[in-house]
């Protein structure tokens, strides 16, 4: 496995929220999160905020486990394929829905905040 670089989250930003990772937005988001933490390099930013929470309870997986997959080493291909294989696709589109539709407003906020396109 390579080694995982934690994203700088005082310097940068984490990915955006609508970028996906396999078939699920958010997670690209929430991985650069849970990373920087994991790193001390998180910034302003908290890991498991309303929206990481609230992804991840859809999904049915918890902070926790999510934290333990980072822990462990898993790449972004690692955390979509655990996504894929233990998320059913109507989880998935439950969450996604809830991220792009339900919260569209937080969406683009954190773009324009961020200076991520809209699309």
């Amino acid at each position: 496995m390579n080694k995982i670089i934690a994203p700088d989250l005082r310097t940068q930003f984490p990915r955006s929220g609508r970028q996906r990772l396999g078939q699920f937005v958010w997670l690209a988001r929430l991985a650069d999160k849970v990373r920087a933490e994991q790193a001390g390099t998180l910034g302003d930013y908290t890991a498991f905020c309303e929206m990481s929470l609230g992804f991840l309870e859809r999904c049915g997986v918890t902070p926790e486990t999510f934290t333990e997959l980072v822990e462990a080493g898993a790449d972004d291909d690692g955390i979509a394929r655990y996504f894929t294989e233990h998320v059913t696709p109507e989880r998935r589109d439950v969450a996604n829905h809830w991220v792009v539709v339900d919260n569209a407003a937080d969406l683009q906020e954190q773009a324009r905040d961020e200076g991520y396109s809209e699309s």
